[in-house]
């Protein structure tokens, strides 16, 4: 650095801007974040001068985000007049459906349009950025996140200033706008996208794509969760290793070519500036980008600019630039891991000059930088992470990745380039391809271990920074072993916990209600919601459909680390009830199903014990009288009473008492069933799952006047075509003084209890 710079003074003004703007975002991190800056100014012995300048950048970085925060609201409204839409990002279009980012009034939104017929797929794929349209549609609000620890799009959305989805009913006249520099660069993007698509095998498509231009939107689910589980999915977005590469190459050639060292360096520059465009700006990308051009233009400088330097500079550049980046996963992932790795490299890396040793202590150091944001966002963590690394990270980058380029750009300057290049490329991908499937296809790759608190995340973080302290001096087994032990301990709360919990879970028009006992006493999932599924043509089908078992279900248990459930109870089998099955059970471990008797007559059902055939897990067909025990807790299935299966009047109807309540659990249970139960049982309730989502049918007056409950839990979907909760049910839950919670208006209903004492909280209060 300059004279009166030196040392670490950027770091300390990069972690001052980080805390400015946390405070500034209103996010408690930021009391972390100051206090561990105040701790090291105090311990550093800090003079004057760095304590001002420290001051000085976070006032600035509070009073910037805080601006940002006042000026990041929307002048639309639902009532928005809405004549012409200006596309601002490469449309995806992917089955009958095209979706994108767009500018309405000056102001951004996200518009999705469901093209209706195959003629129009040609024209939706031919609109591009800077393409004006004129469009007819509604604006809607983003959905909130409608239960706990899920992604949250309307956060997602407001951090990247967007307040507004745009359904778009029909597109007319669309045409260019103007050949404005910011639309050229992403149509050089979408024209690089599209070159790929035509001219590559298919097989090597969306493996191309995310290597050269940052897009895996190609790459298929099986294999992206392949990747995943290996912990290696970072290989396919375009990495700070990726750029050093491509910059690497391209200086080489440019000095091969005769150009001067100078102008090779300025040419570089540009190029550099024009990657992070055409790649969509990945945090990693920009990241690296403008490190890169920090050192290049200071190398000869009198002022003396580290890599540290230049990662510390970039990072307040960005945070200025934009104070809500630092919400982003990439974003945290590019420099946590960046700022670790650089941190060492003076010590721990430099250590060694051997090759292996070195990418081994490159890898555990990457590995255990990511671990607790890792944790944090997607509550879990790849066992094979590790070890898939040191296998994949040279296979990328010492073949896979040049590959990609050279034959890129060999059917760029050549007609249909080499046959012979593209064929062994093909090749290459296949094979990384099946290697990755068939390591991902081995037992245990992944540990899951649930959402950790806040201050477990700081715990995991002074861990971490001790295995590093330690490793300075060659003393890292006993700090590692001490991770490790955290990470049992981890585990083990989420299994052995003192709490209870049930949870009402969103699924849209459908049941799924989670029961957790202390203890690890028992664990059940009552039915798995599921949608209707609708014959479509080919050219309507998409590459990755959404689906009740996978993308909500399967990642809420996961929050609550919980891979194994003891018993799934499917009340009936409705598909908004079952439809969810048969992807938990590929991935959970179900030691054993309920169902109501003769209900396997139903085709959906008989798929899903098919399943549990091919699994092994055991499944019991119960009716009234069963009941079974777990701890002090107890469990009784009050109807069917009978053999035969009539449907909903059917549904396996159970009661407990959990947290000092009595729970009255009814599927859909209809006015014929509730009569039975009512002639049979003499039962009452504190809270009543609402028979067959509040419809008419169901929850009789006399069946409440037996029951009293004092909640009534309805599970319902947001503007469903049934009409649910009927509102003659809901002025008869009203007048029997029953507090209503509707999943479609409220999200999920959470109960946590400990001992005889619990709490209810709802997602959206």
């Amino acid at each position: 650095m300059s004279n009166f710079i030196s040392g670490y003074m950027l770091l300390w003004m990069a972690v001052s801007t980080l805390s400015g703007t946390l405070l500034a975002l209103q996010s408690y991190w930021s009391a972390f974040f100051i206090a561990s800056l105040f701790l090291t100014l105090l311990v550093r012995k800090s003079t004057m001068f760095v304590w001002i300048a420290c001051f000085i950048v976070f006032l600035a970085a509070f009073l910037f985000s805080d601006l940002r925060k006042t000026n990041q609201f929307s002048t639309l409204t639902s009532q928005t007049p809405i004549h012409l839409l200006t596309i601002d990002s490469i449309p995806s279009v992917d089955g009958n459906s095209l979706r994108g980012f767009g500018e309405l009034n000056n102001e951004g939104i996200i518009f999705r349009y469901k093209i209706p017929s195959e003629k129009q797929i040609e024209m939706a794929k031919k609109l591009m950025p800077g393409v004006t349209c004129e469009i007819h549609g509604k604006l809607e609000e983003p959905a909130k996140n409608s239960n706990p620890n899920l992604f949250n799009y309307k956060r997602y959305l407001y951090e990247r200033d967007i307040h507004w989805i745009l359904q778009v009913d029909s597109f007319e006249s669309c045409k260019k706008t103007g050949d404005s520099w910011k639309y050229s660069l992403i149509q050089w993007r979408y024209t690089g996208l599209k070159y790929i698509e035509e001219h590559f095998p298919e097989d090597t498509v969306g493996m191309t794509q995310a290597l050269i231009f940052g897009e895996s939107g190609r790459i298929h689910e099986e294999m992206m969760n392949s990747y995943r589980e290996l912990g290696i999915v970072h290989l396919l977005a375009i990495s700070g290793f990726h750029v050093g590469l491509i910059f690497g190459m391209l200086y080489y050639i440019l000095l091969r070519l005769g150009i001067t060292r100078e102008s090779a360096i300025w040419v570089s520059v540009i190029f550099l500036l024009f990657y992070m465009v055409i790649t969509g700006g990945a945090p990693p990308v920009v990241r690296a980008s403008f490190m890169l051009i920090i050192l290049l233009l200071f190398r000869k400088s009198r002022t003396s600019v580290s890599t540290l330097d230049s990662l510390s500079t970039v990072f307040m550049c960005l945070l200025f630039w934009n104070p809500y980046s630092v919400f982003d996963i990439g974003f945290q992932l590019s420099f946590t891991v960046s700022y670790c790795l650089v941190l060492s490299s003076t010590i721990i890396l430099a250590s060694s000059a051997s090759y292996i040793i070195q990418l081994l202590k490159m890898t555990a150091v990457a590995q255990l930088s990511s671990l607790s944001i890792i944790l944090f966002h997607f509550f879990e963590f790849s066992l094979a992470g590790f070890l898939t690394n040191l296998l994949f990270v040279p296979l990328f980058s010492i073949l896979v990745l040049p590959m990609a380029l050279l034959t890129f750009l060999t059917n760029l300057l050549v007609s249909d380039g080499f046959y012979l290049l593209t064929s062994f490329y093909t090749l290459i991908v296949l094979n990384v391809d099946a290697l990755s499937s068939l390591i991902a296809g081995f037992p245990f790759n992944t540990v899951v271990l649930g959402k950790p608190h806040s201050l477990a995340i700081i715990c995991y973080a002074l861990l971490i920074l001790n295995v590093f302290l330690q490793f300075e001096k060659g003393k890292w087994k006993v700090s590692s072993l001490m991770v490790c032990s955290f990470m049992l301990l981890h585990m083990a709360w989420n299994h052995f916990s003192p709490y209870g919990e049930i949870v009402f879970i969103d699924v849209g028009q459908g049941d799924a209600i989670f029961i957790d006992l202390p203890f690890n006493q028992g664990t059940y999932l009552i039915d798995t919601g599921g949608a209707a599924a609708y014959s479509k043509e080919e050219w309507e089908k998409k590459t990755k459909t959404f689906t009740v078992g996978e993308d909500v279900i399967l990642p809420f248990l996961k929050s609550k680390g919980v891979m194994s459930v003891d018993k799934l109870i499917l009340t009936h089998g409705d598909l908004d009830h079952i439809g969810g099955a048969g992807e938990l059970m590929e991935t959970l471990n179900v030691k054993e199903i309920l169902i109501t008797p003769n209900s396997h007559e139903k085709i959906q059902m008989k798929e899903i014990l098919m399943l549990a055939k091919e699994t092994e897990t055991a499944v019991k067909q119960v009716k009234s009288p069963f009941e079974w025990k777990a701890g002090r807790y107890s469990f009784h299935i009050l109807s069917p009473q009978d053999d035969e299966y009539e449907g909903n009047d059917d549904s396996l109807v159970i009661y407990s008492e959990m947290g000092g309540l009595k729970w009255l659990f009814t599927g859909d249970m209809e006015k014929k069933g509730e009569k039975a139960f009512v002639q049979s049982y003499d039962i009452k309730a504190d809270v009543l799952k609402v028979g067959h989502h509040g419809s008419n049918t169901s929850t009789s007056e006399a069946f409440l006047e037996e029951v009293r409950p004092s909640i009534g839990v309805i599970s319902a979907g947001r503007r469903n075509r049934f009409g649910h909760p009927h509102p003659v049910i809901l002025k008869r839950l009203r007048r029997n003084e029953v507090l209503i919670h509707n999943t479609a208006e409220h999200g999920a209903l959470t109960y946590r209890f400990l001992g005889g004492q619990g709490t209810f909280s709802a997602q959206h209060p």
